[in-house]
């Protein structure tokens, strides 16, 4: 009851949810565009694939502090760039920071979806294109009534797979932003390390954990399912 009279736990589930949800979507979105680049020969392929690749060998820790290095208002290349153009950029900017957010997980984990789409891509049977060809599919049609419709299953796996990550986002935001401005960036996983680690309430933090497992757990009947 204590914990959901608590506006601040609203505030960081509402967050959370927008967040995982944004995120998802435009991950999905990128790696399903990559996955159909990728699936197809050209100069180069393999030594791209790989460039790809990389985001999602490092550490979220360590791609938040390169990030965080990156935007740095004194130091940082972008803010420095921004300003030779008479702009000016702060990562705690109400308007900024949100997107600054999502950009950062969405560069790391983009790739997560895209090895996974293109994974599925691979094992489709190419006498299903050859047929839609002869048939006199466009390209446009191919992707809409073909990849798409046999993809399903396997993006809609991906996208559970990347909200229920994304709900637990804590590092990357922890060491971005800290949950600031105010709380206004805070998820549910840093609003339980505050209230047990700096408030020192563990009540309250073992209370909104159990919480979060009960709003996750529906989601896995459908995964094992799928």
């Amino acid at each position: 009851r204590a914990i959901l009279a608590q506006p601040e736990f609203w505030q960081s589930l509402r967050f959370t949810f927008i967040f995982a949800i944004t995120v998802t979507i435009i991950e999905c979105l990128f790696g399903f565009a990559l996955a159909l680049i990728f699936d197809r020969k050209f100069p180069g392929k393999t030594f791209l694939f790989s460039v790809t690749l990389v985001p999602i060998m490092i550490a979220p820790s360590l791609m938040a502090v390169m990030y965080r290095l990156i935007l740095n208002e004194n130091i940082g290349i972008v803010p420095g760039a921004l300003r030779n153009i008479g702009l000016e950029f702060s990562i705690f900017d109400q308007r900024y920071v949100f997107w600054t957010l999502v950009s950062l997980d969405v560069l790391q984990y983009t790739s997560f979806a895209f090895l996974l789409i293109y994974a599925a891509l691979q094992n489709m049977p190419n006498e299903i294109y050859e047929s839609a060809a002869i048939d006199g599919a466009s390209p446009r049609q191919i992707i809409a009534r073909i990849t798409i419709p046999i993809l399903r299953p396997a993006i809609a796996i991906i996208a559970l797979l990347r909200l229920i990550d994304s709900f637990r986002t804590f590092d990357t935001i922890y060491i971005m932003t800290g949950g600031g401005p105010g709380i206004s960036t805070q998820t549910i996983g840093i609003h339980i390390y505050k209230t047990a680690f700096i408030t020192g309430d563990f009540g309250l933090a073992s209370a909104a954990s159990v919480l979060l497992v009960m709003l996750l757990a529906p989601f896995m009947p459908f995964i094992i399912k799928q």
